[in-house]
C-alpha cells in the first residue's frame, strides 16, 4: 500500500506543478489582446474627451455623441476586466487599471460641470496613464521573449497609439476652436505641438514599416493613410490654428481627424495580427 502511494505521488506531483505553472500567468496572446483592449479604451476616451469638447465650445450637436462614447467606454472596462482575468496580471497591475476606470467615471460625470480646458487636460492625463500602464505590461511580459515580437508589440504602444493621440488632441481642440470660431492664442502654441508631435510619430511609423510588410497592408493603403494625415494637418495649419474667423464645420472637422486614426488603426490591426500568428 505504501508502495502504491509512493508511486502515485511520484506521478501525480509533476502533473500537479505542471498545473500549478501553467496557470501561474496568462498565454502571449492573452496579453496581446490585453495591449490591444487597453487601446481600444484610449481611443474610446479620445474620442470621448474630444466630443466633449467640442459641445462645451458650442457644438449642441456633440452632446448624444458624447453619451454613446461614454457607453463604449464602459464596454471597453469589461474587456478590459475579463483579459486582465485571463493574462493573470499581478494585483498591481489590476490595481492601476482598476484605478484608472474609477477616475475615468467620475470624470465623465462631472466633465460638463467644469471649465473645457480643464477637462481637456484631465482626460489627456488618463490617457497617458493607460499608455504608460500598458508600457509597463509590455516591458514585464514581452522584453524578456523574442526580440523581434518585443520591437513589434512596443511599437504599437509606444508609436502607433502615441500618433493615434495626438491626431485625437488635434481633433479634439480643433473641433472646439471651430465650434466656437476663432482660436484663442493660448491654444497657437499647443495646436502646433500636436501638428509637430504627428509629423515626428508618422515618420517612425514610417521608417518602422519600410522595413517590414504585411499581407493586410499594401502601399497603396499605407499612402492613403500617409495621405490622410498629411491633408488633415494642412487643413489644420491653413484654417484653424491662430485664426480669428474660423468658416468650418466642427463635425466635418472632427470626422476627418477620426477618419486619420482609422488610418491609424488599420495599420495596427494588420502589425498586431502579424504577431499574433508568430506566438
Amino acid at each position: 500500500m505504501k508502495r502504491l502511494l509512493l508511486i502515485l505521488m511520484i506521478v501525480v506531483s509533476p502533473m500537479m506543478a505542471f498545473s500549478l505553472f501553467d496557470d501561474d500567468k496568462g498565454t502571449d496572446k492573452d496579453y496581446l489582446h490585453l495591449v490591444s483592449s487597453i487601446k481600444d479604451v484610449a481611443i474610446s476616451t479620445q474620442k470621448t474627451r474630444g466630443l466633449t469638447n467640442s459641445f462645451m465650445n458650442g457644438n449642441v450637436a456633440a452632446q448624444l455623441l458624447v453619451y454613446a462614447q461614454r457607453e463604449q467606454m464602459m464596454k471597453d472596462f469589461d474587456a478590459i476586466k475579463k483579459l486582465t482575468d485571463k493574462a493573470k496580471l499581478s494585483d498591481d497591475y489590476t490595481n492601476a487599471s482598476t484605478a484608472l476606470m474609477k477616475k475615468l467615471k467620475k470624470l465623465n460625470k462631472k466633465a460638463f460641470k467644469r471649465q473645457s480646458g480643464e477637462v481637456f487636460a484631465s482626460y489627456t492625463g488618463v490617457i497617458e496613464e493607460w499608455i504608460a500602464l500598458n508600457g509597463k505590461i509590455i516591458d514585464t511580459h514581452f522584453k524578456s521573449g523574442k526580440a523581434d515580437i518585443y520591437v513589434a508589440v512596443s511599437m504599437l504602444n509606444s508609436t502607433l497609439l502615441p500618433l493615434t493621440e495626438n491626431i485625437g488632441k488635434l481633433r479634439g481642440m480643433g473641433s472646439g476652436i471651430v465650434a466656437r470660431g476663432t482660436c484663442k492664442e493660448t491654444e497657437t502654441p499647443k495646436m502646433q505641438s500636436f501638428a509637430t508631435n504627428i509629423e515626428q510619430y508618422r515618420d517612425q511609423m514610417k521608417s518602422y514599416l519600410d522595413k517590414h510588410s504585411y499581407k493586410t497592408l499594401s502601399k497603396s493603403d499605407l499612402d492613403v493613410v500617409n495621405g490622410k494625415i498629411a491633408a488633415y494637418a494642412k487643413l489644420t495649419q491653413e484654417s484653424v490654428i491662430g485664426q480669428e474667423e474660423i468658416q468650418l464645420d466642427a463635425n466635418k472637422f472632427f470626422d476627418q481627424g477620426t477618419a486619420c486614426i482609422g488610418g491609424v488603426l488599420k495599420v495596427y490591426k494588420a502589425v498586431a495580427s502579424d504577431i499574433e500568428s508568430k506566438l
